[in-house]
C-alpha cells in the first residue's frame, strides 16, 4: 500500500503511528509515556469495534475508531511497515454456514440455513525476528460475549487464529490496490450473491455493535 502521512492544519505532516497514538489517548486508552511495539499497535486496533467506517482509508478507521476486516487490516498493515517491519495484506475466500455462525442470531443464521454467504476475508502477514505470522485483528475483546473467537496475544512469528475458515488464499501482489484486487476477488467468488453477502455483513455488524461501542 501507499505511505499515508496526515496533512495538518499547520502545513506539517503527522505519520500514522502518531495520529494512533493521539486518538487513542484522546480515547483514554494509552498513556502519554506508554511504549507501542508491533503488538500494542495490533491490541488498539484488534480492540477497535467492528463496524464499517465512513471510508476505508487508514485516517478514517484511526479518527472514526471502528472498522470491519479490509479497513482494520489496510491500517494495520500500514502501521507494520511505518514502524519498519515487512507486512502483506491477505486475502481468502471463505462461507458463512450453519456451522460457523450457529452463535449468530435468528434472522443470522435464518438467511443462512437458506444457502451458504460467501465472503472474502483480509488479514495480514508480519514478518518478525522469529519469521512469518498471520496476524488477525478483526474481532474485539468485546465480541467475546457475542461467542466470537478472539486472538488475545501476540507472540512474534506465532501465526494468530483466522477470522474465518479459508478455501483459497492469496497474497495482494506488490503495487496492487487492496481494495481492487479484494473487490474482484468478491466478484468472482460471490457472483450473484454479492448483494446478498453485503447485506449479512452490514447485518452481523449491527449485531456486533451491541457490544462494540467506540472508546
Amino acid at each position: 500500500m501507499a505511505d499515508h502521512v496526515t496533512q495538518m492544519a499547520d502545513g506539517s505532516q503527522m505519520p500514522l503511528i502518531s495520529l494512533l497514538r493521539l486518538e487513542a489517548e484522546k480515547r483514554g486508552l494509552l498513556s502519554r509515556d506508554a511504549r507501542v511495539d508491533a503488538g500494542g499497535v495490533f491490541a488498539l486496533i484488534r480492540d477497535m469495534p467492528y463496524q464499517r467506517a465512513s471510508s476505508r482509508e487508514p485516517e478514517a478507521i484511526i479518527r472514526e475508531w471502528r472498522g470491519t476486516c479490509s479497513g482494520k487490516h489496510y491500517l494495520l498493515d500500514a502501521l507494520f511497515r511505518e514502524m519498519g517491519h515487512d507486512s502483506r495484506v491477505v486475502m481468502c475466500t471463505h462461507n458463512f454456514t450453519p456451522e460457523n455462525t450457529a452463535h449468530f442470531p435468528e434472522p443470522l443464521r435464518s438467511e443462512v440455513s437458506q444457502g451458504l454467504v460467501p465472503d472474502v476475508h483480509t488479514y495480514v502477514r508480519l514478518h518478525t525476528e522469529a519469521g512469518w505470522m498471520k496476524v488477525d485483528a478483526t474481532w474485539p475483546q468485546s465480541a467475546r460475549a457475542l461467542g466470537m473467537a478472539i486472538n488475545d496475544r501476540f507472540i512474534p512469528g506465532v501465526d494468530m487464529d483466522v477470522a474465518c475458515s479459508p478455501i483459497e488464499v492469496f497474497d495482494v501482489p506488490d503495487g496492487v490496490d487492496p481494495q481492487t484486487f479484494k473487490e474482484e476477488l468478491i466478484e468472482v467468488h460471490c457472483g450473484s450473491d454479492m448483494d446478498r453477502r453485503d447485506r449479512f455483513i452490514e447485518a452481523m455488524s449491527r449485531w456486533l455493535a451491541q457490544t462494540t461501542v467506540p472508546g
